[in-house]
């Protein structure tokens, strides 16, 4: 081979280096165009593109106050120190894999508040069942963070911590308030 063919060739094959390289750097850059809270509580929307077949993961806490008290058959709370302001901490992590290099998705806390929530107050009286009466998250929770990888082993933080609250919700006031009223 010549030399000059040489050379040709040397360059030729830095060229296709150099290419080759260049891509693999831009199938790493993924664009996250959306990482807000949802429209319902617990929740976040993703949306990140340029991620080839890297799986991302959406990490979330929060600390729920669940307000619980005994209830009578009329729907009032009694007077009665038979009421509990009870903290619950929800932690979740979801890996999600992308479909043509992207992950458009919403991520829910998987938190259902309910009565069946209420693990006190005990002792109800006769007639009486325990129910959620409010709940509220703490500070700015629930907190979402989104990281490069699937969940357990991520390489990096994409997007968050994401603070989507304060969330509360009073889903039994009780007649005229009474049960609302046992939680200034």
């Amino acid at each position: 081979m010549s030399l000059e063919r040489a050379k040709r060739a040397a360059v030729a094959a830095a060229a296709v280096l150099a290419f080759t390289a260049f891509s693999g750097d831009a199938r790493a850059a993924f664009n996250v165009k959306d990482f807000s809270c949802g429209t319902t509580p617990f929740s976040v929307n993703v949306d990140v593109s340029g991620l080839g077949s890297t799986d991302v993961c959406v990490t979330s806490v929060a600390t729920v106050d669940l307000s619980c008290a005994c209830v009578n058959n009329s729907g009032s709370c009694p007077q009665a120190a038979n009421k509990a302001t009870t903290p619950t901490t929800i932690q979740s992590a979801a890996t999600i894999e992308p479909k043509n290099g992207r992950v458009h998705t919403t991520v829910n806390l998987p938190f259902s508040p309910t009565d069946a929530s209420c693990t006190a107050p005990d002792g109800c009286g006769s007639g009486q069942t325990v129910k959620l009466i409010e709940f509220a998250t703490q500070d700015s929770q629930p907190t979402f963070t989104l990281f490069q990888g699937p969940c357990g082993s991520t390489t990096g933080t994409l997007a968050g911590p994401l603070n989507c609250g304060p969330t509360s919700a009073q889903p039994f006031p009780g007649k005229s308030g009474s049960c609302l009223a046992l939680f200034p």
